[in-house]
């Protein structure tokens, strides 16, 4: 099912396993700067090799007042408590996800705990070793953050699965057995299983810090309170279908009525903001959270979870017993636009085979359907054998597909034209879509945003699942997602009633919770906050001897920033600590007992932070040092 909210983006698709971080902030911030252990810093500035005090660029996105904040406060941080001068950057998100996040896939063998390692599996994201590095030199960034993926964790191998995992920009070779460890949980067989090998993961990836962990937020969003529908839940947003405007505002229960007698009128339009203009709208290629939205709008995937995080069956329902064959049932009566035809259990082989399995095709989800064998079993069933079992499969969203037409798709597969299907208008312009989404899209403004007609033939309405509200969805005449680069701008429009729903920065939580013309929502959410660091040759002001590569400074690191003080100063305390690759409400989440809390308590502060530095510049061949050493 489609939603507007952030958070159910991020659940719902392991393409969008990036992501631009959040709303901004306006303010100065409030009780930062570092102390903790030592107060205020001292012990004299950190020098290169050449006598010069060390300096560092973050970058962060232009568009996100906060992590401008958020930038200011690392400076102020690092400065303070490992003597490190920070030069702030501000930057386009789609620019530095082009320009400084990706590079050139060229593979190549490093030298990793004293054995060759081969990068066979290169990909834009994770290019080779080290000395493969992107278009241009970066130090730090604030401008992605990615999904921790609390409903099945093994998921998180895309990110940390040595040599050949999909996505590390930032070149970090795991010093524990990742890879066997990411083995020994897939092939579990029950869930206690699984989980105590993740402790084992995550208890590795706190000590080793690939990325700096700082906080997860919660997403705050403002809805005009006459809308029905939205739930303060973790899967906020996954029955949009069924939400509608309600003369007289929601009452306090919110969510949807259940003793609802008749559907409500069908009138009016859903409008959104959102800050940042989309790349693509093409299913195959989207690996972006804003366009994942936009594409929702028109097409539904194959399944969602409810607000109860359990399994809900849009286009296709999953079935298995041991976790090794998972049989697929294609609902009935699903079917693509003319001259396409039915949706059936080909359309879905077709596309996994002739494409992600590709060697030519390359998309988004290539790498999830890697070793899967796939077979047609009947008219609406198919099969799909995994390598090893995995009981949790569909958590993972692996198996997440859209539909796209067979017949669409074929002359681009005998030819092996990859850059004619990503710039196929039909794909682009979400052409083929039929009765498979609650709207039609009827423009695409490249700069603009997206606007969509209700979908008169849409599926849901015939399904015995899910609420009664389905029954006549969706229940707007039209909707909206507006691109408004100003983030006052938006707030503007949804204080106004412009808007129906826009994202709310923290330091201003207040001021809208306060206000009867919004409904404000705080929903955890599974997107991290983090300080990547460039472990490659690129990185450290590219050179010499990037201290990032070495596991003790980037302790440091985390050791020298407060997450309490950036939460209570930047978050106006709506956010909670990051310590490992899980969010505290996650199942996964090995406890604070046995994860290191870098940045809080005895880890956090000069001393601390300043101790971990030497440690790795005494594994330096090259002469930093501090000043008054």
């Amino acid at each position: 099912m489609t939603g507007s909210n952030t958070e159910r983006q991020a659940r719902l698709s392991r393409r969008r396993a990036i992501a631009a971080l959040g709303a901004g902030a306006t303010t100065a911030l409030a009780g930062c700067g570092g102390n903790g252990n030592g107060g205020g810093g001292g012990g004299g500035t950190l020098l290169t090799p050449e006598g010069d005090q060390v300096v560092l660029d973050v970058y962060h996105n232009s568009a996100s007042e906060t992590q401008q904040l958020v930038a200011e406060f690392i400076g102020q941080e690092l400065s303070a408590n490992l003597g490190i001068e920070v030069e702030i950057e501000p930057i386009d998100g789609v620019r530095f996800n082009d320009e400084y996040w990706t590079a050139e896939a060229e593979g190549g063998s490093d030298t990793v705990g004293g054995e060759t390692v081969e990068w066979s599996e290169p990909t834009p994201r994770n290019p080779g070793p080290r000395s493969v590095t992107s278009n241009e030199a970066w130090d730090m960034s604030l401008v992605i953050g990615l999904n921790t993926y609390p409903l099945n964790p093994q998921t998180n191998r895309v990110f940390f699965d040595g040599a050949n995992s999909r996505y590390n920009p930032v070149g970090y070779y795991p010093e524990f057995d990742a890879a066997g460890l990411f083995e020994e949980a897939g092939a579990a067989t029950t869930e206690s299983e699984i989980a105590s090998v993740f402790e084992e993961i995550f208890v590795n990836i706190a000590a080793e810090q690939p990325y700096i962990m700082l906080t997860f937020t919660d997403s705050i969003t403002g809805y005009n309170p006459e809308l029905r529908g939205p739930v303060e839940e973790f899967s906020n947003g996954w029955d949009f279908a069924g939400w509608f405007t309600e003369a007289g505002g929601a009452d306090e229960s919110a969510g949807l009525p259940e003793d609802i007698e008749e559907p409500p009128a069908v009138e009016g339009s859903y409008n959104s903001v959102s800050g940042s203009a989309f790349s693509t709208l093409n299913p195959l290629y989207n690996t972006e959270s804003g366009a994942g939205t936009a594409i929702d709008r028109a097409l539904d995937q194959g399944y969602t979870f409810d607000e109860n995080q359990e399994y809900f069956p849009l286009l296709y329902d999953m079935s298995t017993d041991r976790g090794e064959v998972w049989v697929f049932e294609v609902r009935d009566g699903l079917r693509f636009s003319d001259p396409y035809g039915s949706v059936d259990a080909e359309t879905f082989v077709y596309l996994i085979e002739e494409l992600h399995q590709s060697e030519w095709a390359n998309t988004a989800n290539a790498i999830e359907w890697s070793g899967v064998n796939v077979e047609v079993t009947g008219d609406l069933e198919f099969q799909a054998e995994l390598p090893e079992p995995r009981l949790l499969w569909p958590e993972s969203f692996d198996p997440l597909e859209y539909p796209i037409p067979r017949g669409l798709l074929e002359p681009y597969v005998e030819n092996e034209d990859r850059e004619g299907l990503q710039r196929n208008e039909e794909l682009l312009e979400l052409a083929f879509t039929g009765n498979l989404g609650p709207y039609v899209l009827e423009e695409w403004n490249r700069g603009s945003g997206t606007t969509y007609t209700r979908n008169d033939e849409y599926y849901l309405r015939n399904i015995e699942e899910g609420p009664a509200l389905f029954e006549n969805a969706p229940y707007f005449e039209e909707s909206t997602i507006e691109v408004i680069e100003s983030q006052a701008s938006r707030l503007g429009a949804l204080e106004t009633g412009e808007a129906d729903s826009a994202g709310i920065p923290p330091e201003r939580f207040e001021d809208f919770d306060e206000n009867p013309d919004v409904s404000v929502y705080q929903v955890p959410q599974s997107f991290n906050r983090i300080l990547s660091v460039n472990m490659r040759d690129n990185g450290w002001s590219a050179g010499p001897g990037n201290l990032f590569q070495f596991v003790e400074f980037r302790r440091a690191m985390a050791s020298a920033i407060g997450k309490t003080e950036l939460i209570e100063g930047v978050y106006r305390g709506l956010a909670q600590p990051h310590y490992t690759w899980q969010p505290r409400f996650s199942d996964f989440y090995p406890g604070d007992d046995v994860v290191e809390t870098y940045g809080t308590g005895d880890l956090y502060g000069p001393d601390v932070a300043r101790e971990f530095a030497r440690a790795a510049i005494e594994r330096s061949e090259f002469d930093y040092r501090y000043a008054e050493e």
